[in-house]
């Protein structure tokens, strides 16, 4: 998430029971943890490594906490957040209250300010921000419960850090000031609704909705999140003044990423303005023109000026000119694929489409169950309950709702697990109970992803994700090399192949004969790789996979081209093809691989083709052979073709579905291609037409995932 270099690490410390009576418990710091730690934890916000600590044990927070400063980077960003009571000595020295504090014997009991502050001071890491929402107990009105002491100053207790060298940038953010109370909103009847504090409300606020970042500049700043926070608690608690000391910081710690981009307008030209306003259609209609490509400017604050002018030019009394106002507003609007979402346990991917200004666009939920994390271009969507909701994308230019449908991964027909047999005993006893199915509560949530065996495969959305340059580069050049090489010159004038001693066949060369024409595949969709996304590299896979299988079938058989006894052309072909397959892994790799459960039709159908086109292969021809009698590796092509269409229907991931269908139905096309010479030079028309329906039935096969047709056992 974050473009600086160094760790994001997070260490949150909450407690709300004490068991001293005399320490008030209190609702809020169990909300504040977790919604902190969820938002700091988010990778499209905050991007930190977080621990959560809640009710701990002062010994316990104390090695956390020496914990979470040693042995760090001088380039990691650390961040410490205390939301708990805050006590003082008979010194007016600092102690955070946690769960087995004494107030009597608080040096044995608490954490002490000063320790945090040693651990500070000895850490390597040169950026760490301490967050203290701490409150000191004491009597006062129903629903209002003080959170700091105005003894307990903050920062007498790390005025230390302003002596640590090296330009170290320590900050410490307080819920109030010295002389002032943080107060945590709500009634603390036993009814209370648990919600955030004031302070911490504000601050998760801040980081998810992006507001903070008031010099829209895509990051919030410690500064402006401290700034944002005080106004916040301010409208709330007038007479709470969240503070902020710095010791020795130099620059801004970059806290979260802005979900929200705040984009002003750059002012028009008056040459601009007056055209605009000319009566004369000719001359608005070409103002529209000019605006329509300043939509697409990088420059957020031009295409955003021009995006406000289109719109005032909307109703314009020419409709050669309002016509072209609406097509060019359209143009700027934001794709999203898929339109709609079905969700059945697993995590579906939205693409965000469109110029600059539109992908500025941040998404988010409808309700509380539906989770929504977004990464530029790509929104990552999961349901912790089923119903209909919205994922909203909100931008500059306008909103736009894409609907949601959850449901429940089917789990009942997962036949249970077999009661254990009981052991012998001397005396008879009855048989034990079934053991349920051991589950741990923190993987419930994966568990529940997984679709059941028998049940039919989740239905996914397709994403496509931009590859990077290197691989198009890398795909170009060996496609290029795999071209020369296998370039066909004139008609019949070398062979393909040729098996001189057992059977005499030969394929020549030609502008259609499989290998060449996948390597022409592979150099074209290279070129368009980087707008298609992962369908395109899918299909050059496929080519390459068909390229690797033809070299290694005629280095293997013996039957290289021309007769010759040097294979140099064929291996070099083999180790391109190797390169190629192996750059496209690198980056297509899923995070899984997965064999079951595929869906029954679909399963059927890809068996089927496999063995039709396994039979083409041991179909005599007219000559009486068969082409198994040339190489027995020709069983590699029916192999390779079944293996990859059964990843693809068993895919779980929506990138991995979309590349290996576009792999599999690539090869088994250009197995179709392949099975022609048997038609034309081998006379045997049979073999063809099994190659051809076998190919026809992986495909369908393969394309019943993809169009999610339903699954019937």
């Amino acid at each position: 998430m974050c473009d600086m270099p160094g760790a994001r690490i997070a260490l949150v410390v909450a407690n709300d029971h004490y068991d001293d009576p005399g320490l008030r418990s209190l609702v809020a710091p169990a909300q504040d943890a977790a919604a902190l730690a969820e938002a700091l934890a988010d990778p499209s916000v905050g991007g930190f490594e977080v621990q959560v600590l809640r009710n701990e044990s002062a010994q316990g927070i104390r090695v956390a906490v020496e914990d979470f400063f040693a042995d760090r980077q001088p380039e990691d960003l650390l961040l410490l957040h205390f939301s708990c009571h805050g006590l003082k000595n008979a010194a007016g020295e600092l102690f955070l209250a946690v769960a087995d504090t004494k107030p009597a014997r608080l040096a044995s009991t608490a954490v002490a300010a000063d320790f945090v502050n040693r651990q500070m001071s000895d850490s390597r890491a040169q950026r760490i921000a301490l967050f203290l929402d701490c409150c000191y107990g004491g009597a006062f009105p129903r629903g209002m419960v003080v959170r700091a002491a105005g003894e307990a100053q903050v920062r007498d207790a790390f005025a230390g850090q302003a002596d640590v060298g090296g330009g170290r940038g320590r900050v410490v953010v307080t819920a109030s000031s010295a002389m002032e109370y943080a107060f945590e909103g709500g009634q603390l009847a036993t009814d209370a609704t648990p919600a955030p504090s004031v302070f911490t409300g504000a601050v998760v606020d801040g980081l998810t909705t992006g507001e903070a970042d008031r010099d829209g500049d895509g990051w919030v700043g410690l500064t402006e999140l401290v700034g944002y926070v005080t106004d916040r608690v301010r409208r709330v608690t007038p007479n709470q003044n969240p503070q902020m000391w710095t010791f020795g910081s130099q620059g801004e710690l970059l806290i979260a990423r802005s979900r929200i981009r705040r984009i002003t307008p750059a002012p028009l030209a008056p040459e601009l303005t007056e055209a605009m306003e000319s009566p004369l259609p000719a001359a608005r209609f070409g103002v529209v023109d000019y605006l329509r490509e300043r939509l697409s400017d990088a420059d957020l604050g031009q295409a955003y000026a021009a995006w406000q002018a289109l719109h005032r030019m909307i109703d314009d009394d020419s409709r050669r000119v309002s016509d072209a106002v609406a097509e060019a507003i359209a143009g700027a609007e934001l794709v999203v694929t898929p339109p709609d979402v079905e969700l059945t346990g697993e995590t579906a991917e939205l693409r965000l489409e469109g110029p600059p200004i539109a992908l500025t666009a941040s998404a988010s939920a409808s309700v509380s169950w539906l989770k929504v994390e977004q990464d530029g271009a790509i929104v990552r969507v999961r349901a912790d309950g089923a119903g209909d909701a919205s994922v909203i994308l909100s931008g500059p230019i306008g909103e736009r709702r894409i609907p949601v449908r959850a449901t429940l991964p089917d789990t009942e027909s997962e036949p249970p697990a077999p009661p254990p047999e009981p052991e012998p005993e001397p005396v008879p006893r009855p048989a034990p109970l079934p053991e349920p199915p051991q589950t741990e509560p923190p993987q419930v949530e994966r568990l529940q992803t997984e679709p059941a065996q028998t049940g039919p495969v989740p239905e996914l959305s397709v994403e496509s994700v931009r590859p990077p340059w290197w691989l198009i580069g890398v795909l170009i050049v060996g496609s290029g090399l795999l071209i020369g090489i296998n370039w066909p010159g004139a008609a019949e004038s070398s062979n393909l192949w040729y098996d001189p001693e057992t059977t005499g066949w030969h394929v020549y060369r030609s502008w259609h004969d499989p290998v060449f024409l996948s390597s022409v595949t592979a150099l074209v969709v290279s070129l368009i790789s980087r707008w298609a996304g992962p369908v395109a590299l899918g299909v050059v896979a496929g080519a390459v996979a068909g390229v690797l299988e033809d070299a290694l079938l005629i280095l293997g058989a013996g039957i290289w081209e021309n007769d010759t006894e040097t294979p140099w052309s064929w291996l070099a072909v083999l180790g391109i093809g190797l390169v190629m397959a192996a750059v496209l892994l690198v980056v297509l790799w899923p995070e899984r691989w997965r064999i079951r459960p595929v869906p029954v039709p679909g399963a059927v159908l890809v068996v089927a083709g496999g063995i039709l086109v396994l039979a083409s292969g041991l179909i005599n021809h007219p000559d009486g052979f068969a082409f198994v009698e040339v190489t027995v590796l020709a069983v590699l092509e029916p192999l390779v073709v079944v293996a990859l269409a059964w990843l693809a229907l068993a895919a779980v991931e929506a990138r991995a579905l979309t590349w290996l269908a576009a792999t599999a139905t690539t090869y088994a096309v250009i197995s179709a291609i392949a099975a022609i010479p048997a038609l034309t030079g081998g006379d045997a028309p049979v073999a063809f037409l099994a190659a051809l329906l076998g190919s026809a039935a992986i495909v369908a096969g393969v394309l019943s995932r993809v169009l999610r047709l339903p699954s019937r056992p």
